[in-house]
């Protein structure tokens, strides 16, 4: 009997040892329900494990569904998953929905995030990341209540946060970025023993298209051809405007962009404390050998433009040889974006797209282009036939238009995406974005990329402009009105003039 009772001591010893962190913590239960991409249905009712979450150290509390943790088939570790609006939001990010693509945005001082729905990987400043234990974004419904849900920590730490595991309160400690703090002067007192003194004046003079540096002694400098940029060391001299910081100085030039100054101890290897260093970036075509010289003379360093080539004009813009296709989003069965307006009627996404593209069409006809659309009509247009159309119609650009929606009433304003890594969309999306928000007045809110599928599998520079959101009242009534529709549609148009007529 003591044998057996032995075993049995040792088994139970076993199967705690096992136990995940969390379920021997003592974590409060709660049932929900997963919301399946694939199936587009929500799955059976799951018991899993409720977690608390604090921001720098204060309780941080979710609205409806509340962080939990979601545990892949056959395993007993699992991934703590917040509603995305409150980890972004506390971690001072903005959050957008694309609905036609099931993808959540992540925005936060230019880096970006995207999640789809259902996938075990995401998007991050337009690279592909395999998130953890590939456990994805997704719906979560708990007692009558939805929330789409984030991983926790991929999340917080593509922030610029951190996240810790406090097992005795169930508790997901996330700490907020840390503020980059200045670094301290190289020198605040000035040149050293060994140095050889002052820089006092950096002086650019437009006329003669002359750079010039003055100093307390004779300078020594030595000289380094980057090709698209020029650098001048400045051995054993500081500047004071320069210490502990970096400058740039505007200039007026056809041949130089702009001087960079940066103040340097002994880090550059020439054996003296202190070393500044000047870079001026040239504009393209412009290089050192054939335009720029280099003088010295007292307790001067002159830089000057000897001679700018003319830059060569583009051949005038031919609109009669340029094809441009317009993508009126949704359509058919696919609606879109749905939400009321003032009158409590509501208003699809697919019937806001097709007059603005039409609108579009016209301008650019009238402008003498060909234009081809990838509906005219309320027809049902699959995403990869839109990118089709467009391919087989040999087009210069594709414009994708859509509204936008968000969980909340209060956001506003106009995004224009382009495809990841692609250089001609990124200038495009720029014109396209500056040119609509000058001609609505609305609120940009930047040029993000994402891998939309109209995006990816066109052949040419394409981009899609969320003209607004449908979620706001106001922008709402905007987006259904014909007169703020042309105004979009015009900006879209001038655009398209803009970056084509910058070519290279």
């Amino acid at each position: 009997m003591k044998r057996h009772l032995t075993w049995i001591l040792l088994l139970l010893t076993l199967l705690v040892g096992v136990l995940p962190g969390a379920a021997a913590a003592g974590m409060e239960k709660m049932t929900v329900t997963f919301y399946d991409e694939v199936s587009q249905s929500y799955g059976q009712p799951t018991v899993t494990d409720r977690i608390n979450l604090t921001l720098d150290g204060a309780p941080l509390t979710p609205v409806d569904v509340p962080a939990l943790v979601q545990y892949p088939a056959g395993s007993q570790n699992g991934r703590t998953l917040v509603p995305v609006r409150l980890i972004s939001e506390a971690l001072e990010a903005t959050v957008t929905w694309v609905p036609e693509t099931r993808q959540v945005v992540i925005l936060r001082e230019g880096s970006t995030i995207v999640l789809t729905l259902g996938s075990a990987s995401a998007l991050v400043d337009g690279k592909q990341v395999q998130l953890p234990d590939g456990i994805p974004a997704g719906v979560v419904k708990w007692e009558g209540k939805e929330s789409t849900m984030v991983p926790l920590r991929f999340v917080s730490e593509q922030l610029g946060a951190q996240v810790e595991w406090q097992g005795d309160t169930a508790t997901a400690a996330i700490t907020s970025p840390k503020e980059e703090k200045p670094q301290p002067p190289t020198d605040p007192t000035g040149p050293e023993e060994g140095d050889l003194g002052w820089i006092t004046g950096l002086d650019f003079d437009k006329t003669t298209q002359t750079f010039t540096v003055t100093a307390d002694h004779t300078p020594q400098y030595r000289i380094l051809d980057l090709g698209d940029r020029l650098a001048i060391d400045l051995l054993g001299a500081v500047y004071a405007p320069a210490v502990g910081r970096d400058l740039i100085l505007s200039v007026e030039s056809d041949a130089i962009e702009q001087i960079r100054c940066s103040q340097h101890g002994d880090d550059l290897g020439y054996g003296y404390p202190h070393t500044l260093r000047l870079v001026l970036d040239l504009v393209p075509g412009i290089t050192y050998a054939q335009n720029l010289s280099v003088s010295a003379g007292g307790n001067q360093v002159r830089v000057s433009v000897s001679e700018v080539p003319e830059q060569p004009e583009l051949p005038p813009l031919e609109p009669g040889k340029i094809t441009i296709a317009i993508d009126p989003g949704h359509g058919g069965n696919q609606p879109g974006a749905v939400y009321p307006d003032a009158n409590g009627n509501d208003v699809k996404e697919k019937d806001l797209t097709l007059p603005m593209s039409l609108m579009l069409a016209e301008i650019l006809e009238d402008r003498g282009y060909n234009v081809v659309l990838t509906r005219t009509g309320d027809d049902s247009v699959s995403l990869a036939d839109r990118a089709k159309m467009a391919n087989a119609a040999d087009a210069e650009l594709f414009v994708s238009i859509h509204c936008n929606a968000l969980d909340r009433n209060d956001y506003e304003g106009i995004f224009t995406y382009y495809y990841p890594n692609s250089t001609k969309g990124a200038a495009l999306a720029q014109q396209v974005q500056e040119e609509v928000v000058a001609a609505t007045g609305g609120i940009g809110r930047g040029t993000p990329s994402a891998n939309f599928q109209v995006l990816r599998e066109t052949t040419m520079p394409a981009v899609l402009v969320e003209t607004g959101f449908m979620t706001h009242p106001g922008e709402l009534a905007r987006l259904c009105d014909p007169t703020y529709q042309q105004k979009i549609a015009l900006g879209i148009a001038n655009g398209i003039d803009a970056y084509l007529n910058n070519r290279t």
